[in-house]
């Protein structure tokens, strides 16, 4: 297979790993794998770019590919793309977000250009029936990839693609690379955890719709019962000072609430510091990145009754999912922390879910299910209608 992978954003996010993930799995597999992705707009510590190319996969370069639609540089990025899709005769063109979707469509149309289109979608319940998101998925995609049943299910609504050309495939996870074997005794020495504390937490960006409020006067109520938890916020945010800092500290949780930043390195340390994982609303990234990891170390999880958590934790089975009230968040956090066993039971049903049913080689596999598909559907344009005469 010859196929271009594109990306519209340089953020290293769930979203652009799985793309990653999946450009670097078929280059593997001896496909010819073009990947293309915004740069970062000045020097950062991380970005989707820097990680393709220490992955070595081939970088179709000068393309903005802004997250956000821009009328100019779109125009610039629609020639561009025009011109790589005729010098490299793509056989498949997978898309990952809604810009690069839009160019692409574009580019194919003004270039009147023959490939298979597929979306994926990353979104956590639904994707909005905007004029754009419709005439793209509607029109312009021959095979859409959701990362859950209930968006798959909210796409079914409100859009015209038929189920024949959905699949729901979520991103999977490398379980050796995060396993139960990982020592996070130093995470807690470095935080100043004691050995027998019991330590709950959170990995998330900082912002004011992941309910951190609902999280704070939880934890309120259950450090009243349990002075020693401790509670590790793994993650940073521009709002981070309203959202947490000042209301740890008007609630008088600072002794307990430890706030460690946004981690490269040490990250699965921390993970394994944690005796249960807290998750309450996805962000951006749809498919929870940070349970799923999570789960793969062998960690309970407690989650909100939000997007595809249920469809990732069984409830009293891998973790509890509860309606997150400030009570039943509480409920759940006491309940976990006072039974260690069955904390051990959880997370090993926790990890053996993974393992069985999110398993990064699993999922790839379905992937290349799809372009399969695609490939042995030659009847198929590149806006999903039929070709005449073939």
């Amino acid at each position: 297979m010859n196929m271009l992978h594109i990306f519209s954003n340089w953020k290293w996010t769930g979203p652009a790993e799985h793309a990653l993930n999946t450009a670097v799995y078929f280059m593997k597999k001896g496909c010819a794998v073009i990947f293309a992705c915004a740069a970062p707009p000045k020097p950062v510590e991380d970005s989707l770019m820097q990680r393709a190319r220490a992955a070595g996969l081939s970088l179709e370069d000068g393309l903005h590919l802004n997250k956000h639609c821009n009328p100019w540089q779109n125009a610039h990025d629609i020639v561009r793309l025009r011109a790589c899709i005729r010098k490299n005769g793509f056989q498949l063109i997978h898309t990952h977000l809604p810009n690069d979707h839009l160019l692409t469509a574009a580019a194919l149309s003004l270039g009147r250009r023959r490939v298979p289109v597929i979306r994926t979608v990353y979104d956590g319940w639904e994707l909005r029936p905007t004029l754009r998101n419709r005439l793209l998925i509607n029109h312009c995609t021959d095979s859409l990839i959701t990362v859950s049943r209930v968006l798959k299910r909210s796409i079914s609504r409100d859009f015209a693609l038929s189920e024949e050309r959905m699949r729901v495939i979520c991103p999977g996870v490398d379980v050796d690379y995060f396993n139960p074997l990982i020592d996070g005794r130093a995470a807690r020495e470095r935080h100043g955890i004691a050995g027998e504390d019991p330590v709950v937490g959170v990995v998330a960006r900082v912002q004011r719709h992941r309910r951190f409020e609902i999280l704070l006067q939880a934890l309120s109520r259950v450090i009243k019962e349990m002075p020693r938890l401790k509670v590790l916020l793994i993650g940073r945010g521009t709002h981070i000072e309203e959202v947490a800092i000042k209301p740890i500290r008007r609630l008088g949780l600072a002794n307990n609430v430890i706030l460690t930043g946004y981690h490269l390195e040490g990250y699965r340390e921390l993970l394994a510091a944690l005796d249960v994982k807290i998750f309450l609303v996805p962000g951006s990234d749809g498919s929870c990145r940070a349970v799923r990891e999570a789960m793969a170390m062998g960690k309970p999880v407690i989650a909100a009754n939000r997007g595809m958590l249920p469809e990732l934790v069984e409830d009293g089975v891998s973790g509890l999912v509860v309606n997150d009230t400030a009570e039943n968040l509480a409920q759940a956090i006491i309940r976990l922390v006072n039974d260690p066993p069955l904390r051990k039971k959880m997370g090993e049903a926790a990890r053996q879910r993974i393992c069985s049913a999110y398993r990064l080689e699993l999922q790839m596999e379905k992937v290349a299910d799809v372009y399969r598909g695609l490939l042995a559907q030659d009847d198929i344009d590149t806006c999903g209608a039929k070709r005449k005469g073939r």
